[in-house]
């Protein structure tokens, strides 16, 4: 045991062991290129501009973030991975702050709007100056959850080592006491005011909220002043409890995104069967062929070109296995991606994705353990092997990777998470205890409520600089758009390269049954190459009938909206006895 823990350490730092390599690319403003655009790297402090074609290059490690800057435009920060050769970035006109009259109409228009999305949307907060939407505040606001906030004997718990420059302690009095620091904050800050469900008060006590608190944000000084003028200058601490936030809802329940909008899915918004108009030649040849011999020999002529292209062997890989059952002659060509793509994590997921879809889950566990070797301080990396334990029946197995991730958090060998990754681990842990417990033999758990049964939605991608809208079409044909860009939530991206993850779920309940579409709007990954999205489709879950459904989608075409998949969302989810 002791070997095998110090091997797992090994194993950790040699893939930290990255070197520096030459990072080359475009800058556009999505049409034209832009020239002597700043480029540098916080890190090393190298910097670079890019010439008249919009071209640069510039030397950069894994983990070592890339600065661009130009007059005009929102600056990007990106952060470099093992796998970044190439990044083409897009820069946006930066939007100057709207006149009053026009800025008043905007904020009384999404009050409503937010307060209706407050149960449903984590991102925002009530406070005495109304509510306010972490996405679309002219602030940075850093929150924690009701999932993050778990029962403790007092707040100060609650905050302690949650996130950098914020700190905080009990004084004699028992008052929780807070203080932030950040880039415009003064060298020594000052307490934190609390902002309570609407009121401003400057000292609350450590017990007062506790197993009562709905949300929790901070904000830190100088931006707070902009809201709560001097008393702000030590930074606001925004506690919503769970008591004092009632919000509208419908038989008490909250809202469904879609209906809080006049948002309607036209005719021709839609486009199906996208992939199959925009595939490459080879692969139209290949679905072209009358004859498995014909396919062969396309395959055979188009390899002298692209035999070491990895999209062409996994598209050849997929038409020959899942189309013409050659699953013999597929495995040769899966062989041979393997052996092009054996030092590269994004494809290797590619496939990954494709063997699970198929059900070949020994295969996919094989490649899934290559990318852990390859990523072994991405925390996609634990979730990808614990789940494919899962699916080969090996849930202690599971078990023990989850403990592992956590355990090299505690000693400081991993970050944590200070966004949505804990959650979504939480849900997976919590999943697997209560379908296995009979295997694992966990006492105590806290058993699933009947109504808390779902259809759970879980999207993955392999290539983390992948930029997408996912559109949720509900049964009144109105939709909700979750946009993975840089443009709409820096912030996220940010902590999904520093944790190394990529994935996002969604949890449906019964509210509006019946059929469910779901659209998708590709808008690149910098490489200008296709991107893999993988959704799993859980029902009933958290229950004993939980079932999956795997489904992996090409992402090549950008800016048209494609349909991917319907689903049915049942009047009443089936519950275990």
């Amino acid at each position: 045991m002791r070997l095998l823990f110090f091997t797992g350490l090994f194993i950790l730092f040699s893939g930290l062991a990255y070197g520096q390599k030459t990072i080359t690319g475009r800058v556009t403003d999505g049409k034209s290129p832009l020239s002597n655009v700043q480029i540098a790297n916080l890190a090393s402090g190298s910097k670079t501009t890019s010439d008249a074609e919009g071209q640069y290059q510039i030397m950069a490690e894994p983990r070592q973030e890339l600065r661009y800057t130009y007059m005009g435009m929102d600056t990007i920060t990106i952060m470099v991975e093992d796998v970044t050769r190439i990044l083409n970035v897009k820069m946006n006109p930066k939007v100057e702050e709207l006149d009053e009259v026009t800025v008043s109409k905007t904020i009384l228009k999404g009050q409503k709007e937010m307060k209706l999305q407050y149960d449903s949307n984590p991102n925002i907060v009530k406070s005495a100056f109304g509510f306010i939407d972490k996405e679309a505040s002219a602030f940075s606001m850093r929150i924690l959850s009701e999932e993050e906030l778990d029962p403790v004997p007092n707040l100060n718990l609650v905050i302690q080592g949650r996130f950098a420059g914020v700190n905080s302690f009990c004084d004699e009095r028992g008052n929780l006491v807070v203080s932030m620091r950040g880039p415009e904050s003064i060298s020594s800050p000052r307490r934190a005011v609390f902002d309570v469900d609407g009121m401003v008060l400057n000292t609350v006590s450590c017990f007062q909220f506790a197993g009562n608190i709905k949300r929790m944000a901070f904000i830190p000084s100088l931006k707070a002043t902009s809201l709560y003028g001097t008393i702000g200058l030590g930074g606001v601490v925004v506690i919503n409890t769970k008591t004092g936030t009632i919000t509208p809802g419908e038989n008490n329940k909250p809202y469904d995104y879609a209906i809080l909008r006049n948002n309607f899915v036209e005719e021709g918004d839609v486009i199906e069967n996208v992939t199959e108009q925009t595939l490459p030649n080879y692969s139209k040849q290949l679905r072209q062929s009358n004859s498995v011999a014909e396919a062969k020999t396309t395959y055979n002529a188009n390899r002298a070109t692209y035999g070491n292209h990895p999209h062409f062997l996994l598209d050849s890989y997929a038409y020959f296995y899942e189309e013409r059952g050659e699953e013999s002659y597929a495995n040769e060509i899966m062989e041979r991606f393997v052996q092009v793509t054996d030092k590269n994590p994004v494809m290797l997921k590619a496939l990954a994705y494709t063997l699970e879809s198929e059900n070949r889950y020994e295969k996919a566990h094989e490649i899934y353990k290559k990318v852990y070797t390859l990523r072994p301080d991405y925390a996609q990396s634990f979730i990808d092997v614990a789940n494919s334990y899962r699916n080969l029946g090996q849930p202690k197995s599971a078990t023990t990777l989850y403990a592992r991730h956590a355990y090299l958090q505690d000693e400081g060998m991993l970050p944590i998470d200070s966004m949505e990754l804990g959650t979504i681990m939480k849900r997976e842990m919590q999943n697997l205890f209560t379908l296995e417990n009979s295997t694992l033999k966990i006492k105590n758990r806290k058993k699933a409520k009947d109504d808390d049964f779902s259809t759970r939605l879980v999207f993955e991608w392999n290539d983390s600089e992948a930029e997408f809208d996912l559109q949720f079409v509900n049964p009144g044909n109105q939709y909700f758009n979750w946009k993975h860009t840089l443009t709409e939530m820096p912030e996220r991206i940010q902590s999904e390269k520093r944790l190394g993850y990529s994935m996002a779920d969604f949890l449906l309940d019964d509210e509006l049954q019946g059929n469910w579409k779901v659209n998708a709007t590709y808008h690149g990954n910098k490489q200008l190459t296709p991107s893999y999205l993988k959704v799993t489709i859980y029902r009933n879950y958290g229950s004993k009938l939980q079932s999956k459904d795997i489904k992996v989608y090409r992402l090549g075409t950008k800016g048209a909206n494609q349909h991917l998949f319907d689903f049915y969302l049942p009047s009443r989810v089936a519950k275990s006895k």
